[in-house]
C-alpha cells in the first residue's frame, strides 16, 4: 500500500504525469487481496472476536458512547465533508477542461482518481455487499438489547434488507479519502499521511464505538476499498489517461 500511495510519478509521452509502473499497482492488489483473505479467515474462524470488541463499549445493554457529543461531531464532520470533497474534485476537473485555457492546478488524472476511488469503494463495492450479505448491526442484536441474532462476517443473512452492517460505508469512505494524498506534493506526502491516516482510522473505528458496526465491518470495509482503489490505479495507466485527456 505504501508504494500505491507514495511512488513517484513519471511523465508519459502524452505529457501527462502517470504512475511509475503497472507492477506497482499489481503488487498493491496482491498485498491487499492477501490481507483481505487473512483478515476474513480470522473473523470467520473466531466470530466471537466481533462480539468481544463490541462489548467493550456496552454497559447495561446499551452502547454508552453512542451519544457522546465529541464522537457525534466527528461523525457529522466526516459525513458532511464528503459532498464538498467530491464537488471540489469535479470543479478541479472542469476548470482544466473549460476554454479558453486550462486552469491547471494539478494533473487532471489526480482528482479523477479521487472520484473513482469513492465510486469504486463506498458506492459500488460497499453498497453491493450490504444488499448481498444482509448483516444486522451490533446494536440490533439480542446480546446488546435488540431482537436479532448475530451472524459472522461473510455469512449471507436475510435479517437485513437495507442499510445493513457489512461492510461499513463510513470506514470505506475514510479509506477512499486516502486518495487525496495524490494531490499533495511528493515531498510533503509522508507528513500529510502521518496526520491523515490516524484521523481517518479514528473516523472508521468510531462506528464500532457507536454500536453501528462490528470490527470486521470496519476493517474489511477499509481493505475492500483499498483493493478497489488499487484496481482503479492499475486502470489509470498511460494508455487510459492519454485517451481520456488527449
Amino acid at each position: 500500500m505504501r508504494k500505491f500511495v507514495f511512488d513517484d510519478w513519471n511523465s508519459a509521452s502524452s505529457g501527462v504525469t502517470l504512475p511509475a509502473t503497472p507492477s506497482t499497482a499489481d503488487r498493491a492488489i496482491a498485498a491487499i487481496g492477501t490481507s483481505i483473505v487473512w483478515v476474513s479467515f480470522v473473523f470467520v474462524a473466531f466470530p466471537n472476536l466481533d462480539l468481544m470488541v463490541s462489548r467493550w463499549f456496552v454497559s447495561g445493554g446499551i452502547f454508552i458512547l453512542a451519544d457522546d457529543p465529541f464522537l457525534r461531531e466527528v461523525r457529522d464532520i466526516s459525513r458532511l465533508a464528503q459532498p464538498y470533497l467530491i464537488g471540489s474534485m469535479i470543479v478541479l476537473i472542469a476548470l482544466q477542461r473549460l476554454p479558453p485555457g486550462r486552469m491547471r492546478f494539478c494533473s487532471p488524472h489526480k482528482p479523477l482518481f479521487v472520484l473513482l476511488s469513492f465510486a469504486a469503494g463506498p458506492l459500488l463495492t460497499v453498497q453491493t455487499l450490504k444488499v448481498l450479505i444482509g448483516r444486522v448491526r451490533p446494536r440490533e442484536l439480542v446480546e446488546f438489547g435488540g431482537t436479532m441474532d448475530f451472524t459472522p462476517v461473510w455469512q449471507v443473512s436475510a435479517a437485513c434488507s437495507r442499510n445493513c452492517s457489512f461492510p461499513s460505508g463510513e470506514a470505506s469512505a475514510a479509506a477512499a479519502s486516502l486518495s487525496l494524498l495524490v494531490l499533495v506534493p511528493a515531498r510533503f506526502r509522508w507528513a500529510a499521511a502521518i496526520v491523515l491516516v490516524p484521523c481517518l482510522l479514528f473516523v472508521a473505528f468510531n462506528r464500532v464505538i457507536f454500536g453501528a458496526h462490528f470490527l470486521s465491518d470496519v476493517v474489511l470495509g477499509w481493505l475492500l476499498t483499498m483493493f478497489a482503489m488499487a484496481w482503479v490505479w492499475r486502470w489509470m495507466d498511460a494508455y487510459a489517461v492519454s485517451k481520456l485527456w488527449r
